[in-house]
Order: structure tokens, then sequence, then C-alpha cells
């Protein structure tokens, strides 16, 4: 008998823009790291995130890879969050939008999917900080 299960969402970041993109995804998710990461340090673990997680394939015609979806009950709001913390919009499709990291990854903003929304989501405040 064994065991499995989805263990950690990966996002490849680009070396010279490793920093840009810690400082991105740390805000984004508001998981912040307990230290930032050293010069040579090729990984680095933002936390633990609580909340349901999906896995869903997705059809495209070309360009084949990994993304992930932030679930927000504001989309344009998040969306002016994330490019406040270094994200550039890319195109807004039927009724989410596309966005990148400073890596250049795409990520989708998506109206609320979890039937507990917002249980444990992130709380942000009108500028776009994270609310106690």
């Amino acid at each position: 008998m064994h065991h499995s299960r989805l263990s950690t969402l990966m996002i490849d970041c680009l070396d010279d823009q490793f920093d840009a993109s810690f400082s991105f995804w740390s805000e984004a998710l508001g998981l912040p790291a307990r230290r930032r990461p050293a010069r040579n340090q090729r990984y680095v673990t933002l936390g633990k995130i609580e909340a349901p997680l999906f896995v869903r394939l997705q059809r495209v015609p070309d360009d084949p890879g990994y993304h992930l979806d932030i679930e927000s009950d504001d989309i344009p709001a998040e969306v002016a969050r994330l490019e406040l913390h270094g994200a550039r919009n890319k195109r807004r499709v039927k009724r989410w939008w596309v966005v990148q990291d400073p890596s250049g990854n795409a990520f989708c903003v998506i109206r609320p999917e979890s039937d507990d929304f917002p249980g444990n989501a992130n709380s942000w405040d009108p500028r776009g900080a994270l609310a106690k």
C-alpha cells in the first residue's frame, strides 16, 4: 500500500527576475515567506494554502503548459492590486483576465468557484494591502 496527493504548485521563474517574482507571488497569494531567498537558492517555499485546490485540464490549440487561477469577488480590483506588485495585464477573456507575473508566467483572475468562497480567502483593503 502507498499514498499520494498533490503536493506542490511549482512556479518556474526566470533567474534574472527571481527576486521580483518572489516578491510578486508572496504579495499576490498573501503568503509572506519567513526569509528572502539567498542568491544561489534554487527553491523557495512561500507557504501552505489551506483552501480547496481544483485540478483541471484545459484544451488549448498550442503552447501547452501549467498555470494557476486566482478567484476573486472583484476581478478589476484584484487585477489592479496584482499590477501594483509587478503583474502585467495581458487580456480579458469572457468573464476573466489573463495576467503575467514578472517572469512572464501567465495566470488567470477568475470569478469565485469554490463552494465556500470567501472562506479561507485573503481579505484585501482598498489600497491592496492584506487586511488583518
